[in-house]
């Protein structure tokens, strides 16, 4: 996953499609077949993601929204920014160079310890975190069901709008309807036990073994990252 922060707006994504949409965008200037195809050959080289959903945070405008696609149809859900309820405590140590201190919080059924930096003056994390003062580098319920951890941090001089849809295949649509939370988790969930059916009534050949694994892996699953 990335998390890109310009001009105090954030956006979460799976890296393979942000690098996807980058290489597909200054890509102009060739047939459109082979553009995406260069743009493919460079997601398959990072490696497998699951996770496709984007997330934005615009504190301006009071508003978290949550993008993903349903039945290959963009849409939205957003939220007023969650107000975490950060206990800071006095534990330090290093992640990738930098000196962290640990801060605790609940969020989504869960009771979750994160470590932030504050050299990094940043007000923002992994997912819909955010907050402390510093950027979370690495943040974990503790259970360790679920663990985000800072691979590595650049940076860029040039600020850039991360608001803006690039139009790349699988980009987020910032102007994807909105609909209610409920709705699209409903509308998802469903989306997914009836994707291999679908396909199958397309008369598409699904090999047995390939939908065996699909709906294993629907069945593993079980245990979302926001629980209520």
């Amino acid at each position: 996953m990335a998390l890109r922060v310009s001009n105090g707006v954030s956006r979460f994504q799976n890296a393979g499609i942000q690098l996807l949409d980058s290489v597909y965008t200054s890509s102009t200037g060739i047939p459109e077949q082979e553009r995406l195809q260069k743009s493919f050959n460079v997601l398959r080289k990072g490696g497998k993601n699951e996770f496709q959903y984007t997330i934005l945070k615009e504190p301006a405008k009071n508003l978290v929204s949550y993008h993903d696609n349903i039945h290959s149809e963009g849409y939205q859900y957003q939220e007023k920014p969650l107000l975490f309820t950060w206990r800071i405590t006095p534990a330090k140590k290093t992640i990738a160079g930098h000196e962290c201190q640990q801060a605790y919080t609940a969020f989504g059924g869960r009771t979750w310890e994160a470590w932030f930096a504050r050299d990094v003056p940043v007000s923002d994390g992994p997912y819909k975190f955010y907050g402390l003062p510093g950027l979370i580098l690495q943040v974990r319920d503790t259970h360790d069901h679920w663990v985000f951890s800072l691979l590595c941090l650049d940076t860029n001089p040039s600020p850039f709008d991360v608001t803006v849809g690039t139009g790349a295949p699988f980009a987020a649509s910032f102007s994807a309807p909105v609909i209610t939370k409920a709705k699209f988790l409903k509308a998802k969930l469903n989306d997914d036990l009836t994707f291999m059916d679908r396909m199958l009534a397309a008369g598409n050949k699904v090999p047995e073994s390939m939908q065996k694994d699909y709906y294993a892996e629907l069945k593993r699953r079980n245990n979302p990252l926001e629980r209520q």
